[in-house]
């Protein structure tokens, strides 16, 4: 018969690719509108101890909103590695929620961007 199997008789004769995907219905069964276009620039915070992440989240937020980045997508992962309760999620929305002046708001990333290990963050304008 060789290395490729026949199709079987009474198989359905879908290609691969043509139903709808899982991610497409998970979309709509999500409230959140499903992201379009690119992500904005991300800032990786996984794997990182606490001190390191909060010091790279602040230097990079700093300069990102210098350069006059709108959003920032803070990915910081989910937590599944660390001991017990995740460590750098919630001290990342504890450093948001400090800095009002700089962040005017932030949400969970789109699954295909992260989903519930990422932020997408809204950075206020510089002012000059």
């Amino acid at each position: 018969m060789g290395k490729h199997k026949s199709r079987q008789p009474g198989s359905s004769g879908r290609t691969k690719g043509t139903g709808r995907s899982i991610r497409h219905e998970a979309y709509e069964s999500e409230d959140r509108p499903r992201p379009s276009g690119e992500p904005p620039p991300a800032i990786h915070l996984r794997q990182l101890r606490a001190g390191q992440a909060l010091e790279k989240l602040e230097m990079q937020i700093f300069l990102l909103q210098r350069r006059g980045a709108r959003q920032v997508l803070v990915i910081h992962g989910r937590g599944l590695r660390s001991q017990g309760e995740p460590v750098i999620a919630p001290l990342v929305q504890d450093w948001l929620r400090a800095h009002p002046d700089i962040v005017a708001s932030w949400q969970p990333a789109p699954r295909d961007w992260g989903g519930e290990g990422a932020l997408v963050v809204a950075l206020r304008k510089v002012q000059p």
